[in-house]
């Protein structure tokens, strides 16, 4: 009975000896392979191998039954007695029989497996394929973001090489022209008349060009001057900024008040000429005997584009505040004060400082901006990168 159940079990069995003679077969492997009862039994066990499960026979699959003694899940393919290849998963196993060495095999028909790795391969060549054309599209993305990048500070430079000349010309036809007129104007007297009055009007107009021209000279250099960027401690800068205008004023008319500020990447010369104008501003343009300053930093997120329009990507941006009580001015004017000497008032000064304000920030690739109230308080806001790009990536 037991033999019967075996013979219809729902595998295939073989066994045969070392030489590749069959020792026994089941039903089931007859049925399957289209081979009568007793017609394999003495026959070669090569006879059910298609070509190149005979290869990997007798190169790969017994080899390994004979070293390791056993072997599962093997794909290969048997041969019916009419020539159609089956595909088979198989296990092995080696035993000793009756004084002589016997394999025992035993199969299920997988019809399907190789259509499933066929799907598999082309699933896999399907991802490969759209992984590839996925990276190509993110470098393309990457590149394109890259060129917009560079793109965004070019025209923001030329913005501002534009900006600079008009304000350059309206230095050389204004600024320069009126000092010039009054000199020239004064020497013809000097020709005709001692006059000590036309003399100190003459050395007012002289010393009013010769700050014009320093006042130039100073753009001129922060607009050439190579940026030695590295990390900078603001408070360290401030101090130091406050230290030089202590040697030109009276220590007292500033209170000044700041703690713990961010480091940054910066250039150190730069932002110390930065704080030293904000606080010569608050100073000259205090409304009672002492100003009292505030700096504050913190680190905010910002877009870094500023003239690509549509386009997005946030940066690490140090916020720094510089806020004082003096006499503010009018908001309408908040635009034009950063302009090359743009004056809002008669006091003494070029209208300089400012605008070297913003040249500064336009080095680092930030921005700056002025909040006032007349009479209560002037904001200033500078903007400045955490993190300043490597040289070979400006």
């Amino acid at each position: 009975m037991t033999g019967q159940l075996f013979d219809k079990a729902p595998c295939g069995y073989f066994a045969f000896f070392d030489d590749g003679t069959m020792f026994e077969s089941n039903l089931t492997l007859g049925t399957i392979l289209k081979y009568d009862t007793g017609q394999l039994k003495g026959r070669n066990i090569e006879t059910i191998f298609t070509l190149p499960t005979r290869i990997f026979f007798q190169t790969h699959l017994f080899p390994l039954v004979r070293m390791h003694g056993h072997a599962e899940e093997i794909f290969l393919s048997l041969l019916t007695s009419d020539g159609v290849h089956l595909p088979v998963l198989l296990n092995a196993k080696r035993i000793e029989f009756d004084q002589r060495m016997l394999t025992c095999c035993v199969f299920i028909v997988v019809p399907n497996r190789k259509k499933f790795e066929e799907e598999l391969v082309l699933a896999r060549n399907g991802a490969e394929r759209a992984l590839r054309e996925n990276t190509e599209l993110l470098k393309v993305k990457l590149d394109l973001q890259e060129h917009s990048e560079k793109l965004d500070q070019q025209m923001q430079q030329i913005r501002r090489q534009n900006n600079e000349l008009k304000q350059f010309s309206h230095v050389v036809t204004h600024n320069l022209k009126e000092p010039l007129r009054k000199i020239l104007l004064f020497t013809r007297k000097l020709e005709t008349e001692n006059n000590s009055n036309t003399v100190e009007r003459l050395m007012r107009s002289a010393n009013q060009m010769k700050a014009v021209v320093n006042g130039l000279q100073q753009y001129v250099w922060l607009n050439e001057k190579s940026n030695q960027f590295q990390k900078v401690d603001l408070n360290v800068i401030i101090g130091r900024a406050q230290n030089v205008l202590n040697e030109e004023i009276d220590a007292d008319l500033l209170s000044l008040h700041y703690k713990d500020l961010l480091f940054l990447d910066g250039d150190e010369e730069q932002l110390q000429l930065l704080i030293y104008h904000l606080l010569s501003n608050s100073v000259k343009f205090r409304k009672n005997q002492k100003v009292n300053v505030t700096i504050q930093s913190t680190i905010l997120k910002q877009n870094k584009f500023r003239s690509v329009e549509g386009k997005y990507k946030y940066e690490d941006y140090v916020r720094l505040e510089i806020m004082d009580d003096g006499i503010g001015f009018d908001e309408v004017y908040k635009e034009h004060i950063f302009e090359l000497f743009r004056k809002l008032d008669l006091t003494p000064g070029q209208g300089l400082g400012l605008s070297l304000c913003k040249k500064i920030v336009d080095n680092h690739n930030g921005f700056i901006e002025a909040h006032s109230v007349a009479n209560a308080f002037t904001k200033i806001t500078v903007w400045l990168p955490l993190h300043q790009p490597a040289k070979e990536d400006q």
